[in-house]
């Protein structure tokens, strides 16, 4: 074999065994891997659910598609005699049944009207709705330990019905705060928490009513609505 043959040869080998050495580089190093994986990651929202107890049903605010089922919900006053200058009171727990706390609770009077019971006869000039005086007392769970007027002045208790709100007032269309110690807006933790349910006596009385023939067979109707924000 020639010189320059032999040369080229020697060439040829040495260029086989960098490949080979490349290759085989290759080949261990595959053999090494390594992965971290964080499954299932995920954003949520939870829920805030109202539920509203007057002493009967539980009318719960997930009950409906709309969140404004009145199916099971209780009549606060049912029928209350008008001529009873006293007025009349009714018992309310409210509870975040949720998973998320509310930054406040809100109600609404709407849909006040003056109406006959039943009947056609009435005498005389019928009372109104804005002689119809409203105080929502926070309590204790024993609705008798008074913790702050909620609604109607701000004070521990409420002070006489013809300083609240009258119905008239109460009734323009736009919810209002109930208030709690401080006369801060009254809030609600998550379910679960310590301040998750709150006690309410609410009374109405009527206000510069003549108690005379005037209110036979009058009737006055109303709807109460409660309300809380995340």
């Amino acid at each position: 074999m020639s010189r320059k043959r032999l040369k080229q040869y020697l060439l040829l080998l040495m260029a086989i065994g960098v490949i080979a050495v490349a290759m085989s580089g290759g080949g261990t190093f595959a053999n090494f891997s390594a992965q971290v994986k964080n499954p299932n990651n995920a954003f949520v929202s939870g829920t805030l659910y109202l539920h509203d107890n007057g002493g009967t049903t539980t009318c719960t605010s997930e009950s409906s598609s709309d969140n404004l089922s009145t199916n099971n919900c209780d009549t606060l006053f049912n029928n209350i005699d008008l001529t009873n200058a006293a007025g009349a009171t009714a018992h309310l727990t409210l509870s975040n049944a949720g998973s998320i706390p509310a930054s406040d609770i809100q109600f609404q009077v709407g849909n006040c009207t003056v109406g006959t019971n039943g009947g056609t006869a009435t005498f005389g000039t019928a009372p109104t709705c804005g002689q119809m005086y409203l105080t929502i007392q926070e309590t204790q769970s024993d609705f008798a330990t008074n913790v702050y007027c909620a609604a109607g002045s701000a004070s521990v208790a409420c002070a006489a019905p013809s300083s609240g709100l009258n119905l008239s007032a109460a009734s323009t269309g736009a919810f209002a705060n109930l208030k709690t110690v401080g006369g801060v807006n009254a809030t609600f933790t998550k379910a679960g928490g310590a301040t998750d349910t709150r006690y309410y006596v609410i009374k109405i009385v009527p206000g510069g009513v003549t108690q005379d023939n005037t209110l036979q067979n009058r009737k006055i109707s109303f709807d109460m609505s409660w309300h809380i924000d995340q």
